[in-house]
């Protein structure tokens, strides 16, 4: 019977370890992070690409209110090159019934690798006008951290900017 339970324990461990490893493939980063350059108030989900909620999300506000927010620490999330499905509401100010919108959409994630085990990772999900998306995984190394702004990929909304941004920039 030790034997049996010894086995188990050590196959429960592997599992898990094995699946650590796997999620740090996939990019283990801050998640996510949101840019909103709409006129509409954004209440957002992250889910896998087969529907599977990853638990994660937030609201981002209008473009001209700020349209930037701070994402949840920290999850395995897909990195690029692979899908990601977002579920959103947009909501209009006034919060009519009539004026709330419910969007789904699958995205491929744009962006470069981790460029190492210790750089910072992010994944920002920007939202467009006509429900466009973007979203970008973000790695910036360690050493280049509290050097100003960490990298130009940035949205400038997240430093307080309202800088415009389009699709592809």
């Amino acid at each position: 019977m030790k034997r049996l339970t010894k086995a188990v324990t050590m196959f429960a461990l592997l599992v898990t370890f094995g699946g650590c490893a796997v999620g740090g493939q996939r990019g283990y980063m801050m998640a996510p992070d949101a840019a909103n350059y709409t006129d509409k108030y954004i209440n957002y989900a992250v889910f896998s690409a087969e529907g599977k909620p990853f638990w994660l999300g937030g609201n981002a506000k209008p473009f001209n209110k700020g349209g930037a927010t701070g994402g949840d620490c920290c999850a395995a999330l897909p990195g690029p090159g692979q899908a990601i499905r977002i579920g959103w509401n947009e909501d209009t100010e006034h919060k009519a019934p009539a004026a709330k919108y419910t969007y789904t959409k699958d995205v491929v994630v744009i962006g470069s690798p981790p460029q190492s085990k210790d750089a910072h990772n992010r994944l920002i999900i920007r939202f467009f006008p006509h429900q466009q998306l973007e979203v970008e995984f973000i790695s910036v190394p360690e050493e280049n951290l509290g050097k100003g702004m960490p990298s130009p990929r940035l949205d400038r909304a997240f430093f307080g900017e309202r800088v415009m941004r389009h699709p592809g920039e």
